[in-house]
């Protein structure tokens, strides 16, 4: 129970971790925002509330909300003013997804902030190639000496240097290309068992060298950034590390579906230790009924992520006006809905978020911030990335 309880608060402490530096700001402005009575911003008509005209615009909104939030340094803030690499991973693959090339330019610039301190040398766990968080203190980004995991850190890293070498501007390329080492050092994480790396021998990663638990969420994110560290990989010619690579996200897939499926309750696991308990709190169990589906390891044709997001929604039918019970939106559940075929649930998850945080994206204007808490530059990139697959779907078909 106190391990699950360590993980339950472990993402959401993350996103408040700093809150503190910036706590009377952030108090003055929720003050002031109850005092002038704000209002919910009112619906575009049908007509053109999802054009594709709309839609782009859309993205602009979420793309300037992440370049605010970007420090000279490279750094992107999270929501409460402190650096974390998770968080900050996310929003850089929205930008590459976007894909203008001052989107491509910022997220280059926030990929360079995290390898350029990376820990090449073992940090205060004995793992090398780790990414810590760090804090704002007096204008200064200072390492707070710990992290939320390795798996997910390290994975997502790898996503986002795939990502940008896909996008094929040569600059880039040659940067990546120029890394390939600490590539393999952050890949080394995640196939070497502890304590150089997290991989367990059931095939799962754990979180960190000293905490034994492997998360359906980090896993499917490990599944996905060591497949996309296998395809970057193949493109800097390195096919041994990119076989090396392949055969580890296999094992991690098959881990997956062998271990965090759980068939008699048809719901995927909170973890390797725990069946998930839908009737509880959204978070974590809830969250991981479609991370497995939006980091790959399964299509939206899968029995398993059918019947898994069959039970979430039943669980919270008020899913689309973000009704989860839970401070931040679930933003990623509205990519998941896309992706099943849900985008009106999706559009109306995302109406009511514009409804809560525009036009400032940042603190919400139509309910209080404390329950709302802050909009941040991750929420924007996985917005970024529903929005685009809306896009997609909105484009008219040329015969």
């Amino acid at each position: 129970m106190e391990h699950l309880a360590h993980r339950i608060n472990r993402r959401l402490a993350a996103a408040i971790a700093f809150a503190a530096v910036v706590a009377m700001a952030t108090t003055g402005a929720a003050t002031a925002s109850a005092s002038t009575g704000a209002t919910q911003v009112p619906p575009l008509s049908p007509s053109t509330a999802w054009s594709l005209t709309a839609i782009d615009a859309r993205i602009q909104r979420q793309v300037e909300m992440i370049l605010s939030q970007q420090r000279a340094s490279g750094a992107i803030l999270h929501g409460s003013g402190g650096v974390n690499v998770y968080f900050g991973n996310s929003a850089a693959l929205g930008l590459v997804a976007e894909g203008s090339s001052r989107s491509l330019a910022a997220a280059e610039r926030w990929h360079d902030w995290v390898m350029e301190r990376l820990n090449r040398a073992p940090d205060a766990q004995g793992a090398s190639f780790t990414s810590y968080d760090y804090a704002i203190r007096s204008g200064e980004e200072v390492a707070t000496q710990g992290y939320d995991s390795v798996d997910s850190y390290a994975a997502t890293t790898l996503s986002v240097a795939a990502a940008l070498w896909r996008s094929g501007d040569p600059h880039v390329r040659a940067d990546i290309a120029s890394r390939a080492a600490d590539y393999r050092g952050i890949a080394a994480l995640l196939v070497s068992p502890v304590p150089t790396g997290v991989r367990k021998t059931s095939g799962l990663t754990q979180a960190t060298v000293r905490y034994n638990i492997g998360y359906t969420m980090d896993n499917a994110e490990v599944y996905e950034g060591l497949a996309d560290g296998a395809a970057l990989f193949t493109g800097l010619g390195l096919e041994t590390d990119a076989a090396r690579l392949r055969a580890a996200a296999g094992a991690s897939r098959a881990a997956i579906l062998g271990t965090l499926w759980n068939p008699a309750a048809q719901t995927w696991n909170v973890y390797d230790r725990s069946a998930a308990n839908l009737g509880g709190a959204f978070y974590p169990a809830g969250m991981a009924q479609y991370f497995p589906l939006i980091h790959g390891v399964v299509d939206a044709h899968d029995p398993r992520v059918i019947a898994s997001w069959a039970h979430l929604t039943t669980r919270w039918p008020g899913w689309t006006q973000n009704l989860l019970n839970r401070g931040e939106a679930a933003t990623p559940m509205a990519y998941a809905a896309v992706a099943l075929g849900h985008a009106d649930g999706a559009r109306a998850m995302l109406d009511d978020i514009a409804a809560r945080y525009a036009p400032a994206w940042r603190y919400p204007t139509g309910c209080d911030a404390t329950q709302c808490q802050w909009w941040s530059p991750s929420q924007a990139g996985w917005t970024i990335r529903t929005l685009l697959l809306l896009r997609r779907q909105t484009e008219p078909v040329v015969q």
